[in-house]
C-alpha cells in the first residue's frame, strides 16, 4: 500500500509523484511522522543474587504483540527516571530511520549507592561516620544482570544478540565499570556524567589500564558531561582524562564519541544524552539519499547492500524497513521504472510475507506495469491479511481490488460489451 505518514491513523490514499522534489518531500514527511509509541509493561523479580524483590519495567515496540521481529535490548538504570523520555527519543529517532527500534529494559531502584558504585567509600561524614556504609556492590549488580535479568529477557521476549547499557551519573559510573570488567556482556555502552571522581578517580585509571593493554576492543562508547565542570573538580578532570586517554590511543575497532552540554544540569542532561548516545551507536544506520534528487542511491541492490554492511558490524541478520523499502519502489514508480519499482515491491513481500501493505504495494506496482490479473491477486492477497490483522483499511483494499477487476473487464471487452 502507499507509504503509511503515521502509521495506523494516517494513509496515503495514492502516490503519484510528479518530481523528484515532490519525492523528496514525501520522504520528509514520512520521516516527521511518529508511529504509535510502545508498550510498557511492570513485572517483579526476586533476585536471588541480591537478596530482594526488584522492579523491573520493559517497554516493547510498537507492532510487537502482532509481528514476528527480534530487537536489539537497552538495559538502562533508574528505570522509573528515564523510561518515557527515551522511549520517546527511540520512537522519534525510528521514525526517522536513524536507529532501530529496541527494547528497553529499566531496571528501578532499592538502594542506588550499593548497586552502581564500584568500591566501597571510605568518605567519611563530620561526626566520623561512613557517608556510603552500602557502597561498593556493582560487581554484585552486574552478576545480577547477567545471571538473572538478561537470561529471563532473553528467554521471554524476542531479541536480538545486541546490548546496550546505559546509566547516569552513579549509572554512568557503572557503565564505565562495566566495559572494563565485563566487556562481553554488552556491545554498547552510554554514560551520562559519569561520577568518576569516586574514589578518588579509582574507576578512571583502571579504564586507562585497561585500554592501554587492549589493541583491540570491538564497543562502542558514549559518554558527556552537563555543567558539572563549569568550575574546576575532580569529576570534571576525570572526565576530561578519559577523553584524552582515547584520543591518545583508543583500542582498534573502539567506535567512541564524548559530549559536552554546559546548559545542561546534572539532572536534565540525560535526555541529550541518551539521543546523542543512540546517534553514536547506531551512525551510518540510515540509507543516504542523494541531496540533489531526494532519491536513495543505488536502488534495490544499494540498499540491500547496506544491510548487509550493517549486518556484519552490529552481529545479526538486519533486513531492509518495511518503510525503506517502500518508499524506494514509489520513487521508482514516480521516475516511471516501473519494472524496477515491481522489483522492489516483489522484495518487500519477499522480506515481509505477513504485510497487507506489502501486496497493496505490489498490487499497484504491477497495476502501473498493465498486469491487472497480477494486481488483482495481489490486492485479494492484501485484503485476506488486512483481515486477519483488522487493519482500519480495508475498505481501501476493496476498492482497489473493484477499481481493478473493472480495469481488467475493460481491457478485456473494450467496446463495452460481455
Amino acid at each position: 500500500m502507499t507509504i503509511q505518514l503515521a502509521w495506523s491513523t494516517l494513509r496515503l490514499n495514492r502516490i503519484r509523484l510528479l518530481s523528484a522534489l515532490a519525492v523528496l518531500l514525501l520522504i520528509s514527511s514520512a520521516a516527521i511522522a511518529q508511529p504509535p509509541t510502545g508498550t510498557v509493561k511492570r513485572f517483579v523479580l526476586h533476585s536471588t543474587v541480591l537478596g530482594e524483590d526488584r522492579v523491573i519495567l520493559v517497554r516493547t515496540p510498537a507492532g510487537y504483540e502482532t509481528n514476528k521481529l527480534n530487537y536489539p535490548v537497552l538495559y538502562m538504570t533508574d528505570g522509573d527516571g528515564h523510561m518515557g523520555h527515551t522511549s520517546s527519543t527511540i520512537e522519534f529517532l525510528t521514525a526517522n530511520g536513524r536507529i532501530p527500534d529496541l527494547i528497553v529494559v529499566g531496571v528501578t531502584n532499592t538502594d542506588r549507592t550499593r548497586d552502581l558504585t564500584p568500591a566501597k567509600s571510605s568518605d567519611k561524614t563530620p561526626g566520623g561516620e561512613l557517608r556510603f556504609p552500602t557502597s561498593g556492590g556493582a560487581d554484585n549488580f552486574l552478576k545480577f544482570f547477567e545471571t538473572e535479568l538478561i537470561p529471563l529477557i532473553e528467554e521471554q521476549y524476542r531479541v536480538q544478540p545486541y546490548r546496550i547499557f546505559a546509566g547516569h551519573s552513579f549509572g554512568g559510573l557503572l557503565a564505565i565499570h562495566a566495559l572494563i570488567t565485563r566487556p562481553d556482556l554488552f556491545n554498547a555502552y552510554i554514560a551520562v556524567s559519569p561520577s568518576l571522581q569516586w574514589d578518588d578517580g579509582r574507576t578512571l585509571h583502571e579504564a586507562q589500564q585497561f585500554f592501554a593493554k587492549h589493541g583491540e576492543l570491538k564497543k562502542t562508547l558514549f559518554f558527556s558531561l552537563a555543567n558539572e565542570a563549569d568550575k574546576p573538580n575532580p569529576m570534571g578532570e576525570n572526565f576530561e582524562a578519559l577523553r584524552k586517554t582515547l584520543d591518545a590511543g583508543a583500542p582498534k575497532g573502539l567506535r567512541w564519541a564524548s559530549a559536552r552540554y554546559p546548559d545542561e544540569d546534572h539532572r536534565s542532561t540525560v535526555l541529550l544524552a541518551h539521543y546523542a548516545g543512540m546517534r553514536t551507536i547506531f551512525s551510518g544506520w540510515n540509507v543516504v539519499v542523494d541531496a540533489k534528487t531526494g532519491l536513495y542511491g543505488g536502488g534495490l541492490t544499494g540498499i540491500e547492500q547496506h544491510y548487509r554492511e550493517l549486518s556484519e558490524r552490529f552481529g545479526y541478520p538486519i533486513v531492509v524497513p518495511e518503510m525503506t523499502i517502500n518508499i524506494l519502489g514509489y520513487q521508482l514508480l514516480s521516475l516511471k521504472r516501473v519494472p524496477e519499482a515491481v522489483a522492489a515491491f516483489e522484495r518487500y513481500a519477499q522480506l515481509y510475507p505477513d504485510s497487507a501493505n506489502a501486496y497493496d504495494s505490489l498490487g499497484e506496482g504491477l497495476e502501473a506495469a498493465g498486469k491487472l490479473e497480477g494486481a488483482a491477486q495481489n490486492f485479494k492477497k492484501t485484503i485476506e491479511l488486512g483481515k486477519k490483522s483488522k487493519d482500519e483499511s480495508l475498505p481501501q483494499f476493496q476498492q482497489q481490488l473493484e477499481r481493478v477487476a473493472k480495469a481488467a473487464q475493460a481491457a478485456e471487452h473494450p467496446s463495452g460489451k460481455k
